[in-house]
């Protein structure tokens, strides 16, 4: 892997956060992750909120200012914009089960 710093750093752990890392099983930090594969995925508005609390969660993220998630049978968009740093980072994940 590739050691990356600043806001760089946020967007790698966002999309870490996001992928679908299940809690406990990132040796560098056992609390990211969403739980994805316990059926949540079968409750969207639960979901939901995992996802954006574990985007809340990212260390160096301090506010979440804009937040979508949508989805389409088995797949999922989520985009956003959070500020880091006096700066907006931008993100865009999509997560599908095929």
């Amino acid at each position: 892997f590739v050691l990356v710093d600043g806001i760089d750093r946020v967007k790698q752990h966002i999309t870490i956060a996001v992928k679908g890392i299940l809690p406990g099983t990132w040796l560098l930090d056992p609390k990211v992750g969403v739980e994805w594969f316990s059926g949540l995925a079968v409750y969207t508005s639960i979901l939901k909120a995992q996802v954006k609390n574990a985007i809340r969660g990212v260390f160096g993220v301090s506010l979440l200012k804009n937040y979508v998630f949508e989805t389409e049978t088995d797949e999922y968009r989520v985009t956003g914009t959070v500020a880091v740093d006096n700066e907006n980072l931008n993100f865009n994940e999509d997560i599908s089960w095929k």
